[in-house]
């Protein structure tokens, strides 16, 4: 058993040493005095080791508080999440009103979005040019103050109706 790295040859020539050079009339008022040093910091050392012991109890209390109230208020923000997020979900389903396509032979209606077939359909019947080419005013009249008519596509002269956006 060592102490301090001191094993029992070690400290039994310390004390041999300590015989010789204080003397034996004042070695057991020393060997007092030492004893009483070592019980003082031990005293010290156990004080400290509670202090800190108060301590980080302290510490691990507020942790737990703080703890507690990011998780309440995690849950509380999730909650709020889901509700914003149900009621973005109702207000964008009942936003999604049918999609109304114009054919050649008349307005159809579609419950979901417009295909790519009716989206052309819908290009083609409002006028606006499938190929790169002259686009029609924005009022729907030619330069000269006539309606724009494609009659190349169909034989009826039909007028192009103004676009809304």
């Amino acid at each position: 058993m060592e102490f301090l790295g001191i094993g029992y040859q070690e400290l039994l020539l310390i004390l041999v040493l300590l015989l010789l050079v204080v003397g034996p009339e004042r070695l057991p008022a020393m060997a007092y005095q030492i004893g009483r040093a070592v019980r003082q910091m031990q005293q010290y050392a156990r004080a400290v080791r509670a202090e800190f012991s108060d301590e980080i109890s302290y510490l691990e209390e507020q942790y737990k508080t703080v703890k507690g109230e990011v998780d309440s208020t995690r849950q509380a923000i999730r909650e709020h999440q889901t509700l914003i997020e149900s009621e973005v979900r109702e207000a964008t389903a009942s936003m999604d009103l049918p999609a109304i396509a114009a054919s050649a032979d008349g307005a159809t209606i579609s419950s979901g979005p417009p295909t790519a077939t009716e989206t052309a359909t819908a290009v083609s019947a409002f006028g606006v040019p499938d190929e790169p080419g002259p686009a029609p005013s924005a009022k729907g009249h030619a330069a000269n103050g006539a309606d724009t008519v494609d009659e190349s596509k169909s034989g009826d002269v039909k007028p192009a109706p103004p676009l809304v956006f």
